[in-house]
C-alpha cells in the first residue's frame, strides 16, 4: 500500500502519528508524509520520506492572525478556544488544500492517515480522489474543532464542489478508557512515545540518591509569555529534597535566570530520553506530556491552561495518578506541597503504573496495520 501522512507543522499534531507510520514501514509499505516546508527537519528526524504541500508556514502565525493578517481575540474560556483552534486550522486547510489536492492525485496513495486538528486539507483531498482518510487522535481531551474548520473553510468547499468535509472511514483512539469515554466507533491503538532522536544524557540511567522531577510548561507556553511563571516553579521546588529536570527551548534558558543546583538539566529534551530517569513530573497538562508520563508510568502534577484536557486530568486525579493544581489555586507554596505530596505519597507512583499498565493492554500500532490493510481491501473492492 501506498500512505500518504498529512499533519500540520508541529510536534503534539505530528509525533503522536509517526509510532503508526513506523508500523506500516515494517510491515512493507510505503509511506510519504506532507507537511508544510519548515517541518522538514522534525519529518526526516523521525525517519520517514516527506514531501512539502507549503513552504515555509509559522503555525503559531497562522493561529494569531485572520486571512486578512489581522490579530484575532485571545479566546477566554474553553468554548471559544475550540471555536478560535477550529478557524485556525481552517485557515492552515485553506493555505494548503490545493497543494494537497493535486498530490493525491499525483501520487495516488490507497489510503491518507492525520492528525485531529490539521485533517480538513487531506479530508478534502481524499474524499475528491476517492481514496478512504483515517484520523489519527492525537491525545485526551481533543477539542471539538470540526465545525469551526468547516465554516472557516466554506469558500474553499464551495469552490471545490463540496458542501461539508468529507467523513473519515476510520477513527483511531489513543486513548485508554481511564482517560475519557472513547469515541464511538473508533479503533483502539495503544500510546507510543515519540521524541526526537539524540544521545540519551548519562544522569538518566546512573543511580540517584533523591527523586528527580521532570518541569516543563511544553514548547508552546514559554515562548508566549510563560518564562516568568516557570521560573517562579523552578525557584519554589528549589526546596524539595529532588534534583529538577527543566525541558524548555534552549534559547529561553537564560531568561529563567540563576538556577538552583540542584537542576540537573535545562533547555530542550526529548521527553522520552530522559523521563525513564524521572521519578515524577510537573507540567502544564499538555496531552503529549500527559500522555508521555503515563506511558513511562510517571504520577504528575498538572497546572492545566486554556484548552487541555480537563476531562482527562480529573479523572486521573479521581484515580491518584496526578494531583490537578487549578491556575487559580497556584502559588509557589501550593505548587511545593503538591509536589512533596506526590513524591512521599506511594499512592500517586502506584496509580499511574496501572494507567501505564492499561496504555500496554491497548492493541499496538503493528496490531493496527491489518485492520488498516482490511480497510483499503474493502474500498477496493466496494
Amino acid at each position: 500500500m501506498k500512505i500518504l501522512v498529512a499533519t500540520g507543522p508541529a510536534h503534539p499534531l505530528y509525533f503522536p502519528v509517526v509510532p503508526l507510520a513506523w508500523a506500516l514501514r515494517a510491515a512493507g509499505h510505503e509511506v510519504l508524509v506532507t507537511v508544510p516546508e519548515s517541518f522538514e527537519s522534525t519529518v526526516s528526524g523521525s525517519g520517514l520520506a516527506m514531501t512539502p504541500v507549503h513552504g515555509p508556514l509559522d503555525m503559531g502565525e497562522v493561529m494569531a492572525l485572520d486571512r486578512e493578517g489581522r490579530p484575532v481575540r485571545v479566546p477566554d474560556n474553553d468554548a471559544d478556544m475550540a471555536a478560535g483552534v477550529g478557524a485556525g486550522f481552517g485557515r492552515l486547510a485553506a493555505r494548503t488544500v490545493d497543494a494537497t489536492v493535486e498530490l493525491v492525485g499525483r501520487w495516488r496513495p490507497d489510503l491518507v492517515i492525520t492528525d485531529s486538528y490539521s485533517f480538513a486539507a487531506p479530508a478534502i483531498a481524499a474524499g475528491i480522489h476517492g481514496v478512504p482518510w483515517v484520523k489519527h487522535i492525537v491525545g485526551p481531551g481533543d477539542l471539538p474543532v470540526a465545525d469551526a474548520v468547516e465554516r472557516e473553510l466554506a469558500p474553499e468547499l464551495e469552490r471545490l464542489g463540496l458542501d461539508k468535509l468529507p467523513p473519515p472511514a476510520l477513527v483511531l483512539d489513543n486513548c485508554p478508557p481511564s482517560l475519557g469515554d472513547p469515541v464511538p466507533g473508533a479503533q483502539p491503538v495503544r500510546y507510543v512515545p515519540f521524541g526526537e532522536p539524540g544521545a540519551v544524557p548519562g544522569w538518566v540511567h546512573e543511580p540517584r540518591t533523591r527523586p528527580r522531577l521532570l518541569v516543563t510548561l511544553g514548547s508552546v507556553q514559554p515562548q508566549i509569555g510563560g518564562i516568568p511563571m516557570l521560573g517562579q516553579m523552578i525557584q519554589a521546588l528549589a526546596s524539595l529534597d529532588a534534583e529538577l529536570v527543566v525541558a524548555v527551548a534552549d534559547h529561553l534558558v537564560d531568561k529563567l535566570g540563576t538556577l538552583p543546583d540542584k537542576v540537573v538539566a535545562a533547555g530542550w529534551i526529548s521527553l522520552t530520553s530522559v523521563l525513564p530517569g524521572c521519578d515524577a513530573a510537573v507540567h502544564h497538562g499538555g496531552p503529549g506530556t500527559m500522555m508521555a508520563c503515563l506511558a513511562q508510568g510517571i504520577p504528575q502534577v498538572v497546572v492545566p491552561g486554556r484548552g487541555k484536557p480537563l476531562e482527562a486530568i480529573g479523572r486521573l486525579a479521581d484515580l491518584g495518578a496526578v494531583r490537578h493544581l487549578p491556575p487559580a489555586d497556584l502559588t509557589p507554596q501550593s505548587l511545593l506541597d503538591s509536589c512533596r505530596t506526590l513524591l512521599e505519597d506511594t499512592g500517586h507512583a502506584k496509580r499511574a503504573m496501572e494507567v501505564r499498565e492499561e496504555i500496554a493492554r491497548q492493541p499496538s500500532p503493528g496490531a493496527v496495520v491489518p485492520v488498516l490493510e482490511d480497510l483499503v481491501l474493502r474500498y477496493r473492492t466496494a
